[in-house]
């Protein structure tokens, strides 16, 4: 008699050191989350709230170096990469603390916050680089789905340990256990991440890197427009409908669209590959995703009792839509960007959070949060449109080398 197959999350865990790897991800989401509010309770603490606020929307502009620092990661070694940004991102933020310590001038808070970021370790590329490495075919959507989670509980968890500790030991508390964690993440990360992979070869590369892969182009367009459908949703609805409504119902909301996305990706790890690889097409997720998002719209001004279950059914697509975003990137990335790649995808969802802020908040203004809502579906489907086209790409170009083969 065959013996059943182990699935899901028993195939992942059964695999030699990825409890390692699975405490090296925690850390590095729960350093992700905790990097913001650790900056703005040192800078408050001598500047004020609004101060603090606007030096931590700066450091913010240091993602945009993320894929910079993929590419090096794909050209050198990972542990080099990781522990020279390591010391220069420790080094600029202990003089921000230093700083904010002797009642400094205000730029070079400014300027150590930014550059700090410019130069913080890439520890979420590596992360998803490393589930490619570590795992085998069957136990790759458990991974990913795995670190999905984490990303959910790291945003979740961070902010409120970042404030645990500094409102109990000290202001810059929060900002010292970020750093901690960033150093404890890159201890446990497995030392032979990409040596085996094509960059290791000497491959040659286009200037554009991934970029000119173009099914990843229409994959990056598609999580630039997740990422606005989900920042515009959680916009609208932690906004109150009218001067009568409850701050605390609009948080109970977000609560709810959290919880669902961390089943989603439970779900995700816990089914048959098979079954994973169907339930993670991105044009159908952002399609359910867009529909969810009308029917939200429509019962904006229904009682919790409707919209509560529906935000729960549109955070369910969430945490699968990541999962199917870095999965395919990784499949998609041309030889030697594998880092690159992943970093530019962190990259698109990190704009379109800013332009579903952004835009989000402009409609608030003039349409109130229905208007905003409005959005979320009208992205989503362009997201779902964008992700199908990248698929019929594929679909071509695979037949094209069938053929020619």
């Amino acid at each position: 008699m065959s013996k059943a197959p182990v699935l899901g999350y028993r195939q992942l865990f059964s695999e030699p050191g990825i409890f390692r790897y699975a405490l090296a991800s925690a850390f590095g989401k729960l350093q992700a989350g905790m990097f913001s509010l650790g900056i703005l309770y040192v800078v408050a603490d001598q500047r004020g709230y609004s101060t603090g606020a606007f030096v931590v929307a700066v450091s913010a502009l240091g993602g945009l170096s993320t894929p910079l620092r993929g590419r090096l990661l794909d050209r050198y070694a990972y542990g080099v990469v990781l522990w020279s940004t390591l010391l220069i991102h420790t080094v600029f933020l202990a003089g921000l603390l230093i700083n904010e310590y002797v009642h400094g001038p205000f730029w070079a808070t400014v300027a150590s916050a930014l550059l700090g970021n410019l130069a913080a370790p890439p520890i979420g590329v590596v992360t998803r680089v490393m589930w490619r490495t570590v795992t085998t075919e069957g136990s790759r959507p458990a991974a990913l789905a795995f670190d999905a989670v984490l990303a959910d509980v790291g945003f979740i968890l961070g902010p409120t340990l970042a404030a645990l500790a500094s409102v109990t030991l000290a202001p810059w508390a929060g900002l010292t256990a970020a750093v901690a964690f960033t150093v404890v993440a890159t201890l446990l990360l497995p030392r032979q991440i990409g040596d085996d992979m094509p960059s290791a070869t000497g491959v040659s590369r286009h200037w554009a890197g991934p970029l000119t892969s173009l099914r990843l182009v229409l994959l990056l367009g598609a999580a630039l427009c997740f990422a606005t459908a989900v920042s515009v949703l959680e916009i609208a609805l932690a906004t109150p409908g009218d001067d009568s409504g409850s701050a605390l119902f609009g948080g109970l909301q977000l609560s709810v669209l959290s919880i669902g996305s961390i089943v989603g990706g439970l779900l995700i790890g816990a089914a048959t590959p098979g079954l994973a690889a169907w339930l993670t097409q991105l044009p159908r997720l952002l399609l359910g995703l867009a529909l969810f998002a009308t029917a939200l719209v429509i019962a904006a001004d229904a009682g919790w009792f409707v919209t509560v279950p529906l935000c729960l059914m549109t955070g369910l697509a969430f945490g699968p839509s990541f999962v199917a975003i870095y999965g395919r990137s990784g499949d998609l990335a041309p030889p030697g960007t594998a880092a690159e790649t992943q970093a530019w995808v962190g990259t698109a969802l990190q704009l379109g959070s800013a332009a579903g802020a952004g835009a989000g908040g402009a409609l608030l203004g003039g349409w109130g949060p229905v208007g905003a809502l409005a959005l979320a579906p009208v992205a989503a489907l362009l997201g779902s449109a964008s992700a199908y086209a990248g698929d019929r790409v594929r679909t071509r170009v695979s037949a094209a080398l069938a053929e020619n083969a």
